[in-house]
């Protein structure tokens, strides 16, 4: 496995980007095509619905100007499998509002294969 944090990085820069064609081939580096996406209540497979997922959690977030997602450098993993946090910050003080947890399942190419999250805060 590569730099583990850089991986991490990209996840959430995913989450973050404004534009919908970079939004997909984000999707597209980052996830196998059949790759699938647990919440504690929601659950979404293939890169049509990721892509509908993150375009979501931009569109309620990110795209108001109110919140930004931040990795946490942290990433840790053995045997194919990666976890990391990651935090949600209010835009205009740094309060950090939400702080999630994601525990990656990575193909034989590196791809995230299954993307499970939790949210701590």
């Amino acid at each position: 496995m590569s730099d583990l944090n850089d991986l991490a990085r990209r996840y959430i820069e995913l989450w973050n980007e404004p534009d919908a064609e970079r939004r997909r081939r984000a999707i597209s580096d980052l996830f196998a095509p059949d790759a699938a996406h647990y919440t504690p209540t929601r659950e979404f497979h293939g890169h049509i619905e990721l892509e509908a997922r993150v375009t979501t959690a931009y569109e309620q977030w990110v795209e108001p100007g109110e919140y930004v997602f931040r990795s946490v450098p942290n990433a840790n993993g053995h045997h194919d499998a990666v976890r990391f946090n990651w935090e949600m910050v209010r835009l205009d003080s740094e309060k950090v509002e939400s702080v999630g947890f994601d525990f990656l399942a990575l193909d034989e190419n590196g791809l995230i294969r299954s993307d499970h999250q939790f949210l701590d805060q």
